[in-house]
């Protein structure tokens, strides 16, 4: 991994922040309804793979073909978002492509998500608990659910993203941070 693109130790745990109780209710009733539509996400489409040719390197495309097909509109979506505010950064479009890739392969099911996003809201102790880096197996889907973003950071690394991508993807969950803009259209959609 590049020097410039610091990884946290797998043994520490970031902070989750807590939301105020009607923020946390309007987000997991958010999360409730995006858990139904994202049952039948319709399929990608000649534009969408234009979208893809044009902003990320043929590895990078094959990473983004791991992720869910929810996940792979979702990060359209967030791109077309970006797109639609005047964004032209390079990075942080190709940032906004992969920003969930660290869920894909299998490593965050469906299942996992709207418990994830509950106990966020309600139990935060309880998911770091669930979600610390262990050999068990029904844990692991709520660590990489945790620190999808490290992980996605690395594999879109090893794709050939520049280093600020990997970094755009690795931060895009600090409202103030690098990723900021990214952060902002991605809890707005």
């Amino acid at each position: 991994m590049p020097a410039s693109v610091p990884s946290p130790s797998p043994d520490t745990t970031p902070s989750v922040p807590v939301m105020p109780a009607p923020t946390r209710w309007q987000a997991a009733r958010y999360r409730v309804w995006q858990f139904w539509r994202s049952l039948l996400p319709r399929p990608l489409d000649a534009d969408d793979q234009a979208v893809l040719a044009a902003h990320l390197p043929p590895k990078g495309r094959t990473l983004f073909a791991t992720m869910s097909r929810n996940d792979q509109r979702h990060s359209l979506t967030v791109y077309r978002a970006l797109r639609a505010r005047g964004c032209e950064d390079a990075d942080l479009l190709a940032a906004a492509l992969l920003h969930d890739c660290g869920k894909g392969g299998g490593r965050v099911r469906l299942w996992v998500r709207p418990p994830f996003v509950l106990l966020r809201a309600f139990a935060p102790g309880l998911l770091r608990w669930l979600a610390r880096n262990d050999a068990v197996w029904w844990r692991r889907p709520f660590y990489y659910a945790w620190r999808h973003a490290d992980v996605g950071a690395d594999l879109a690394a090893a794709t050939g993203v520049s280093e600020r991508t990997a970094l755009l993807i690795r931060t895009h969950h600090l409202p103030n941070g690098p990723a900021a803009e990214l952060h902002a259209v991605d809890d707005a959609v």
